[in-house]
């Protein structure tokens, strides 16, 4: 991905902005934040900073402005690439520019989708092929949803960054089986959690398996949600109704539903099966489940949106060898750089001490759950030092 995207865009550089210790499917990383940003650099990566969790476990639209005020703010990225089905960016263009301009006749439809019961992705997929002749292909494939909300945000933000996609390759994003060149990121982690690491790790870059493997024999991987479930019932017994409404994401009654599955299930599985439906699909409850136990608010994730510039932008780090790509970053982002934490009450407003307190809490999460209890240690973020290659 990171080769096709330097040839694409004829770029010599490649940042990546990469979620830190939860991620959008709605459960913690299974390798920590700085593993992953080592296994970028060592395969073509030359910096790697950190989306902020508050968008990080967001549906597509939150996720993929957040992305993008990263890099708008960052103020030297020319170029952005993402993955896509079909490789089709002109086709994906004028899908976004129809979904950007949503007609009285478009807003009718979707509401009566969702009236009947299926998921808002689905339903706007449905009305948009109603309305205009762009096939629900389009709309509805995985990385498509996500490549149009990128589309979308640079609209949004009025972006000079020039977008570009690449073609997915192999199997479909969420094919449970490994085989074929290209296994799905879903495959090998169910392998992982199987123990099957040795097949998993044929679809691994041969250069990241020393370092995952080390993760995992010492236990520090792969964390689960599983073994968060007594703080995720914590926080559901000791929330009311009234408090889960605020949470993000939790619209049109949900918060009774949850709370009743509390009295019906005790593991995590459990929670989601029971309030998972035709409408609110597992990923959008699993995101809803953290966005609980972060306390992520709707009206939080609104305010950071919409100020003007980020509180601040987190490196996790960045090879050795071209190292003035985090001096240009510091001389020309729009907002202040954290490199060493310990700084941080210095350089940050209130806002970035917020949102710094919620990324700490996210990454003390993500280590409760690891598997070996030895690991489950607090304030990584302030003992981890950035990741340079």
């Amino acid at each position: 991905m990171i080769e096709k995207s330097k040839l694409h865009t004829n770029c010599q550089r490649a940042v990546v902005v990469m979620s830190g210790s939860f991620v959008q499917r709605g459960e913690p990383a299974i390798f920590d934040k700085w593993t992953r940003a080592k296994c970028a650099l060592q395969n073509g990566a030359d910096m790697v900073l950190e989306l902020p969790v508050l968008f990080a476990t967001a549906q597509a639209e939150t996720f993929a402005r957040g992305s993008i005020k990263v890099l708008q703010d960052a103020n030297m990225i020319d170029a952005l690439c993402f993955g896509s089905e079909s490789g089709d960016l002109a086709s994906m263009q004028e899908a976004a520019k129809v979904m950007i301009n949503e007609t009285e006749e478009f807003q009718r439809l979707l509401k009566q989708h969702l009236d009947d019961g299926i998921s808002y992705p689905a339903a706007r997929a449905k009305a948009l092929e109603t309305v205009s002749h762009i096939s629900s292909e389009i709309l509805s494939r995985p990385n498509h949803i996500l490549g149009l909300e990128y589309l979308k945000a640079l609209d949004h933000y009025n972006s000079t960054i020039q977008p570009f996609t690449i073609q997915r390759k192999g199997v479909q994003h969420d094919d449970p089986s490994l085989k074929g060149e290209y296994a799905s990121a879903s495959a090998i982690r169910k392998a992982i959690f199987s123990e099957n690491t040795s097949e998993a790790f044929l679809h691994l870059l041969e250069n990241t398996r020393d370092l995952l493997t080390k993760e995992i024999s010492l236990g520090t991987a792969p964390a689960s949600m599983e073994h968060l479930t007594a703080a995720l019932h914590y926080k559901l017994r000791t929330t009311s109704a009234e408090d889960l409404q605020e949470i993000f994401e939790v619209t049109e009654g949900l918060e009774n539903r949850i709370l009743r599955a509390v009295e019906n299930g005790y593991f995590a599985e459990d929670l989601i099966d029971f309030i998972k439906s035709k409408r609110y699909t597992r990923t959008k409850i699993q995101r809803i489940l953290i966005h609980i136990l972060l306390d992520i608010r709707t009206k939080e994730v609104t305010y950071f949106l919409r100020r003007t510039h980020l509180p601040y932008i987190r490196v996790l780090g960045f090879q050795k060898e071209h190292a003035e790509i985090l001096g240009d970053l510091t001389e020309q982002a729009k907002c202040p750089i954290l490199t060493n934490l310990k700084k941080a009450p210095e350089v940050l407003d209130e806002d970035g001490l917020h949102l710094l307190a919620l990324e700490k809490l996210a990454t003390d999460l993500q280590a409760l759950a690891a598997p070996n209890p030895l690991y489950r240690v607090p304030n990584k973020d302030f003992t981890m030092p950035m990741a340079i290659l």
